[in-house]
């Protein structure tokens, strides 16, 4: 059976995001984490989940966004696991392919301090097949799905 691995998300980054550099090659990593809500009925459910990028990618996001900065995420889903205390750990995060920085730009020159377009960075920052009227529609609440 064949398996595809690949998650987009749209949500606020929960930190700042942390510039390290691996010491073997020192490539450029980033951590930070994404809130994700999803309203239904009455309730609101946010899920808190953490994002790695790498190279370029990593540099640039860390010098354009900040805590709060709203994104759209696209990757795949990675588990790590560890032990620590004697007690087996595991943590799913995002292993992030592409991103792209969601308002307006004057909205994230306020927030950040800085100015920044998906051109100026020299790389795609939209994933395949979603365009920036996308990123925007409406999501349907569960009573509006028909199955």
């Amino acid at each position: 059976m064949a398996s595809y691995n690949r998650v987009v998300l749209v949500g606020n980054l929960t930190r700042t995001p942390e510039l390290r550099h691996t010491q073997e090659t020192d490539l450029a990593v980033a951590r930070t984490a994404i809130a994700v809500s999803r309203k239904y009925k009455e309730r609101e459910e946010v899920m808190f989940i953490d994002l790695v990028m790498w190279g370029k990618q990593a540099e640039v996001l860390c010098q354009y966004a900040t805590k709060g900065t709203p994104v759209l995420v696209e990757g795949k889903l990675s588990q790590n696991s560890w032990e620590q205390d004697g007690i087996k750990r595991t943590k799913h995060e995002i292993r992030v392919d592409s991103f792209q920085l969601l308002g307006s730009r004057r909205e994230r020159t306020e927030d950040s301090g800085g100015n920044f377009s998906s051109s100026d960075a020299g790389f795609s920052s939209a994933p395949a097949g979603v365009g920036a009227g996308a990123a925007s529609a409406p999501v349907p609440e569960d009573e509006d799905i028909p199955f």
